[in-house]
């Protein structure tokens, strides 16, 4: 069987809000602290929980030490409750063959995401993502919109041509933008960010806009 040239490229995903949506994550993580909840202090607060999230509450945990007159400090247990969970998410049906397709078109396909390490590994091994390249800002001591982690990538990965793909233009785009990557800005996963770029620089803009990664398939 023939095997087609693969292009000289290198094609670099965000994570959250990119491959799957982090509204999913922030439900899988609110439902493990209800269940810590209900198991340690016998309140049933997963209905609560979803509802602060949905009207905005900042301090969903403090909220919660409120609600069950626990010190202010045991929020923080909660958060890494929150943090160190297994997360039930997945990819899409679209994005798991979109990504198969792009894998056999291009040298390497990569993830460079900010987080935590341990939270973030959860998140790729739960989509199925662990066996790719990550570069997670934890690791690295560096977050968007810092370079370091696009030079890293440059530097390793050898290519004609770099893409990445992302969600947030209030930090992924002006550093690969500055090193001459192709950007492209993914609507499709109703990103919790503000993605109408007002007030920022040209630099923070993406390349291109697109509505779904089978866009993206068609680009490449």
């Amino acid at each position: 069987m023939l095997e087609l040239k693969k292009r000289d490229a290198v094609v670099v995903f965000d994570l959250d809000d990119t491959l799957y949506r982090e509204f999913d994550y922030q439900t899988s993580g609110l439902r493990a602290v209800a269940t810590e909840l209900e198991r340690l202090y016998g309140k049933d607060l997963l209905e609560t929980l979803l509802q602060w999230r949905n009207q905005g509450v900042k301090d969903i945990f403090g909220e919660v030490c409120r609600l069950l007159q626990l010190p202010h400090e045991v929020k923080h247990s909660l958060l890494w409750v929150y943090r160190l969970h297994n997360p039930d998410i997945c990819l899409d049906d679209d994005t798991q063959k979109a990504l198969s397709v792009i894998k056999a078109m291009v040298k390497n396909v990569i993830i460079l995401t900010d987080g935590r390490s341990i939270s973030q590994r959860k998140k790729l091994q739960a989509l199925g993502l662990n066996d790719m390249d990550a570069y997670i800002s934890e690791e690295y001591y560096s977050e968007k919109p810092d370079s370091e982690r696009f030079h890293l990538i440059m530097k390793k990965y050898s290519a004609g041509s770099y893409y990445y793909i992302g969600d947030n233009p209030h930090k992924d785009f002006i550093a690969p933008n500055a090193l001459g990557w192709v950007t492209v800005g993914l609507r499709g996963h109703a990103a919790i960010h503000d993605q109408s770029g007002s007030g920022l620089p040209p630099m923070a803009s993406p390349s291109i806009w697109i509505n779904s990664i089978q866009e993206l398939v068609k680009l490449l």
